[in-house]
């Protein structure tokens, strides 16, 4: 499917009628409602991660499972952690040094499939930032067609979202077993015929 001047091999997997159900009410409502319903009380915590990942700017994309439940995946996302993409080219770069340093301490996870993780906590947050994404050959491309979600708050400005397309095929590749739970909410949002590959407009995330 053609996104953005690209061309993405996602595996067309049927998706489950149920899912699909469930995805249309998710996506009848707007991302904010769409990640609170989801998360309860967990939602202020997730707001802290959120806010940390859009201080990185346009270097830093959203994946995992909080991506997938703004994206309209009706799986909850965890414990709303949120998870960055951020390409190895830009990890040297002056604005994501700055970033990163600000997140101190990082701490680097030791499990093989981790090695390129590192995550922080924010506020009552966590952030979990990815260098690398397993079976993902160009991760600078995943970046480069995100599209950005306004965070409705002064003190938070945009978050850079990876396409659904996108999001799927990480979640199919994940070495992370938490990834498993919404490959199929990914795949249902696909069918839904409500999706657009294309760069959608800024969506407003009031996260109170």
């Amino acid at each position: 499917m053609p996104a953005a001047g690209f061309v993405l091999d996602v595996r067309l997997i049927p998706a489950e009628p149920k899912l699909v159900e469930l995805v249309h009410d998710q996506l009848d409502q707007g991302p904010t409602e769409r990640l609170k319903g989801l998360l309860d009380s967990g939602s202020p915590a997730c707001r802290d991660g959120l806010r940390a990942a859009a201080a990185a700017g346009d270097l830093a994309v959203l994946v995992g499972p909080v991506a997938a439940a703004l994206s309209g995946a009706p799986q909850r996302p965890g414990s709303g952690r949120v998870d960055l993409l951020v390409p190895e080219v830009h990890r040297e770069v002056s604005p994501i040094v700055s970033w990163l340093s600000a997140l101190s301490p990082l701490a680097w996870s030791g499990r093989p499939q981790e090695r390129s993780c590192a995550s922080a906590g924010v506020g009552d947050g966590q952030l979990t930032v990815r260098w690398v994404a397993t079976g993902i050959e160009d991760v600078v491309a995943v970046c480069d067609r995100a599209h950005p979600v306004l965070l409705n708050k002064e003190d938070a400005g945009l978050v850079r979202l990876a396409l659904v397309e996108d999001l799927t095929d990480l979640a199919e590749h994940s070495p992370w077993s938490e990834d498993a739970l919404y490959r199929a909410g990914l795949r249902a949002v696909l069918a839904s015929g409500r999706y657009s590959s294309r760069k959608a407009r800024e969506e407003r995330l009031e996260l109170a």
